[in-house]
């Protein structure tokens, strides 16, 4: 099925943007009720890795690139038209889905009058905005503390979770001490396999302070915006990952008025 098939693909449906910090568990609550509801998610960084790394459009990419090799950012123009496109398409393609997640747009408020406009042109309502409401220091914890399997980056762990800690480091081979990383940080060793655990570039401390205040900049504006519109729900995403869907559930289950699937 072709976009012009459907007039308007996106009539009648609710949408749900989900924002919160990096490291703040969107993924882990998105893919859960995606699946529990038959929500789809579109996922605006998976849009855009399509397009620069996989070759879905090249017209777009070669506009990207326009930008990016000159240094500049990407207009909020060519945004909105990756943005309204790619979600287009989605929609097509779940004509039964009563509403859908928006993961990583709107990232800021430029963008969020964008999508305002586009909800008005879709004859689509913007539902709840779920926020999940995450410190950073805890955040920095999750990332800064995050060590990969180097085998199997299936295998996760975090050292300052005693929920998910390795239960050993990596010793010298006569046993006289722990073998450390060039900073000095002691290198832990899988629980399954006896692999060296790795620290992913993106969990360095002076890149997870940089994200944050990236994030920050963009988006404490945008959660104080959607506040005063009376479309924000604030959810504490320090709790278990079970009682944040909970909570979730909680507030979009009435406006679904549909059980989950078992």
């Amino acid at each position: 099925m072709s976009i012009s098939a459907t007039a308007k693909p996106l009539e009648g449906k609710l949408l749900f943007p989900f924002i919160a910090p990096p490291n703040g568990g969107k993924g882990t609550q998105t893919q859960i009720l995606s699946q529990r509801y038959q929500m789809p998610t579109f996922d605006m960084g998976a849009a855009f890795r399509a397009i620069m790394k996989e070759g879905k459009d090249p017209q777009m990419k070669a506009e990207l690139e326009s930008f990016m090799s000159n240094g500049k950012l990407v207009p909020i123009e060519t945004v909105v038209k990756v943005f309204k496109k790619n979600f287009e398409e989605l929609a097509v393609q779940n004509p039964q889905a009563k509403g859908f997640i928006l993961d990583g747009f709107p990232r800021n408020q430029e963008q969020a009058n964008a999508l305002s406009q586009l909800c008005t042109e879709w004859g689509t309502e913007l539902s709840k905005v779920i926020y999940l409401n995450v410190s950073m220091e805890v955040v920095k914890s999750r990332a800064t503390g995050r060590r990969f399997c180097s085998q199997n980056a299936r295998h996760v762990y975090n050292i300052h979770d005693s929920r998910l800690a390795p239960k050993q480091a990596k010793r010298e081979t006569d046993g006289s001490g722990v073998v450390t990383d060039a900073q000095g940080r002691e290198i832990w060793i899988c629980n399954i396999d006896g692999a060296d655990l790795i620290i992913r570039p993106d969990d360095e401390p002076q890149t997870v302070e940089k994200r944050l205040t990236e994030y920050s900049r963009e988006t404490d504006p945008l959660i104080a915006y959607f506040r005063e519109q009376g479309q924000l729900t604030e959810i504490n995403g320090e709790q278990a990952p079970d009682q944040v869907t909970q909570q979730i559930e909680i507030e979009i289950q009435p406006l679904l008025t549909l059980s989950p699937a078992p």
